[in-house]
This record gives structure tokens, C-alpha cells and sequence, in this order.
């Protein structure tokens, strides 16, 4: 037998532990595989998350904002002539028919007393006239003259007794004598202003909002004015205009609150906050929002298979809860600790805040 030499001994020796190497795998116990995933698991970046569920959520639109007269009215002359009195000061509340201004009758009861005499004579014409053409003395258009005078004559005694009733100018609803310019022996022409009524109640309160935000909003939606002295007020939006102004590109918007002590007054500065149209929305502590490489606000989810998931949000609202984002499936594993040490598709190891969630 010819002795080997050194070096394939040594080869001899290293194949033969190799192979008892290799067939060792063959007879693990399942006992070293649950080793070897537990292993792998504590390689796997440990994170916490809680469910989120969808809500329904009404936006809040805050406005810059002013208080507006309900109404205000010029209330001027019907006809000509010299004030008498003033029976109202200005700055004085004042009901609807209540003397604004008094003018002088002078000869207008007398006018009434002949149109009303002129009125008599042409009705006894028109019955004689008709008389006479039963009789075949009166022609039809002696008939139709006849007619004509007596209806000139009623339209003359109406009209005189509207003058009279013209001789005092009437408030025309409930409100305030802003502006009453003329006195006791001033002379007055038809169309002359006698006093500015104002109504106060109720009490409009107008702002503009951007294109983007008009659609946000519906007639009667539910309005809070906070004033200027920090007086709130609660009513509803009853005007939204149609129609951009031309030059800002915004839409005229109008609240109407409650005033029956007539204590706010118009020109007051105002903040007006407007509840919009429900939306399906998630409220999430501001901590969870971070930015995608694209920088959208965005947050980090976890999926059943304890994959990350980055997705894209949209901020629609605040409280102080948390922030109100929309864009999210209606129930979501949102992860609270770790978001900001993990990737998007990468597979974590995931706890719950509450014990009894799990994915």
C-alpha cells in the first residue's frame, strides 16, 4: 500500500468534516428553526400603531366680517310744499306708519271739495246723456264724451285726496331716524329726502370667501359672529352671491343674527365662522403628519401583512384634538411611534396602544 502523502490527508480530512457538516442540517430539530424565525423576527423594526376610523366632519370657515343695516331707506316727498313739523329726532326708533314729516295742506281740502262737486256734475251728465239715449236725442259720441268727462272728474277726486294723504311722510317699518335733514319751515320738492330709516333687526353680517371655499357653504348653513367687544352671536347664512367680483375672483356671503335690543349696530367689525358641508374625515394627533418625498403631508399605515404604507393626506380642518385630514380608507392602522424610522414597503413588527387590537 503506498502511503499518502501529506497534503491529500489533509484534503481527506477536510472533505469527510464537510460532508458531517452538511448531513448535520438534515437531522435539526424543530426546536432550532423556531430559533432561527425568532432570529429573523428580531431584525424586523418595532413599531406602534392604533386604529383610526373615519368620522363625519363639518370644516369651519373663519371670516373677516362687518355688520350691516337690514334695510336702509331714503324716505322722501310724494309731493311739494312747506314742513310744518318733525315729530321724529334723529337717532329715534320709529314703527312702520309713524310721522316722519308733516307738510302743509294749504288749499288741498278745498281742491277735494271741488273735485268732488266736479265729480257730482259730470255723473248727473253721464245719467242725462244716457237718458237721452234711450229717448234717441243723444248720439254715442255724446255717450262716449260724456263718459270720458266723468271719469276725468273721479281720477281728479282720487287724486286730490292722495295729496292730502301725501301731507304726512310715514315711516315705512320698524327702525332708526338715521338722517333727517329738513326743519320747520323748510319747502320740500316731490323726491326731496325727508329722513333715512335704518332696520337693525335683524342684523346683517357680510364677508367674502375665495373661489374654493364658496362651494363649502349652502343657504342656511349655521353661522357664529364674534364682534369686535367680544360679543357672540349665533344665525345662518341667508345670501351667497352668485356671481365673482371681477377683480378679487371672491363671493359675497351674508348672515342674518338676531338684534331685537337694537344694541349692535351697523359698521362693526366682525369675525364670521361659517360650519360647511359634512365631509368623512379622520381626526389624528398633528404629530403623525410628515411630508413624502414629493412634499404632500402624508402618514404612515400598517397593513395585515405588517407592511408600511405611506399614503397622501389632505389637511380640511383642525380642533383641539388633533387635526381633521381627508384621502384615507374608513378604517386604518395608523402608526403613532416609529414613523420616522421606517420606509415605505418595508415589513415591521407592530404593537397596538390598546392591548386588544392586533391586525
Amino acid at each position: 500500500m503506498v502511503p499518502l502523502n501529506k497534503n491529500l490527508r489533509i484534503s481527506l480530512i477536510l472533505a469527510v468534516a464537510i460532508l458531517l457538516w452538511l448531513l448535520s442540517g438534515l437531522f435539526l430539530s424543530p426546536a432550532t428553526d423556531g430559533n432561527a424565525n425568532k432570529s429573523i423576527d428580531s431584525k424586523l423594526t418595532s413599531i406602534q400603531a392604533t386604529w383610526a376610523q373615519v368620522q363625519a366632519f363639518r370644516p369651519q370657515l373663519s371670516l373677516r366680517a362687518k355688520t350691516e343695516a337690514n334695510r336702509v331707506v331714503d324716505v322722501k316727498a310724494q309731493i311739494s310744499g312747506r314742513i310744518i313739523a318733525v315729530p321724529v329726532e334723529e337717532g329715534s326708533e320709529v314703527v312702520a306708519g309713524d310721522t316722519l314729516c308733516k307738510i302743509d295742506e294749504e288749499d288741498r281740502r278745498l281742491r277735494i271739495r271741488h273735485a268732488q262737486a266736479a265729480l257730482a256734475q259730470a255723473e248727473i251728465e253721464f245719467n242725462g246723456a244716457q237718458k237721452l239715449k234711450q229717448s234717441g236725442y243723444q248720439s254715442e259720441l255724446a255717450i262716449a264724451q260724456a263718459k270720458t268727462k266723468l271719469e276725468a272728474a273721479r281720477v281728479a277726486f282720487e287724486r286730490s285726496g292722495l295729496d292730502v294723504e301725501n301731507l304726512s311722510i310715514k315711516a315705512p317699518f320698524v327702525g332708526i331716524v338715521e338722517n333727517r335733514p329738513v326743519e320747520v319751515g323748510d319747502f320740500v320738492q316731490p323726491g326731496q329726502l325727508c329722513a333715512q330709516i335704518v332696520e337693525l333687526n335683524p342684523l346683517k353680517v357680510t364677508a367674502v370667501v375665495t373661489e374654493s371655499e364658496i362651494s363649502k357653504i349652502s343657504l342656511t348653513s349655521l353661522a357664529k359672529v364674534t364682534l369686535v367687544n367680544g360679543d357672540v352671536l349665533s344665525g345662518k347664512i341667508t345670501y351667497l352671491s352668485r356671481q365673482a367680483d371681477p377683480i378679487t375672483r371672491s363671493y359675497k356671503v351674508e348672515a342674518t343674527v338676531e338684534n331685537p335690543d337694537l344694541r349692535f349696530l351697523a359698521g362693526m367689525s366682525a369675525r364670521l365662522q361659517i360650519e360647511g358641508q359634512a365631509i368623512q374625515a379622520h381626526l389624528i394627533s398633528a404629530s403623525l403628519m410628515l411630508l413624502d418625498d414629493q412634499g404632500h403631508l402624508a402618514v404612515r399605515a400598517v397593513n395585515d401583512q405588517g407592511v408600511i404604507n405611506t399614503l397622501e393626506v389632505s389637511s380640511v380642518g383642525e380642533s383641539s384634538e388633533g387635526v381633521w385630514v381627508a384621502g384615507l380608507p374608513d378604517k386604518i392602522a395608523l402608526v403613532t411611534v416609529g414613523q420616522n424610522y421606517v420606509t415605505d414597503g418595508e415589513q415591521v413588527t407592530a404593537s397596538f396602544t390598546n392591548s386588544s387590537d392586533s391586525l
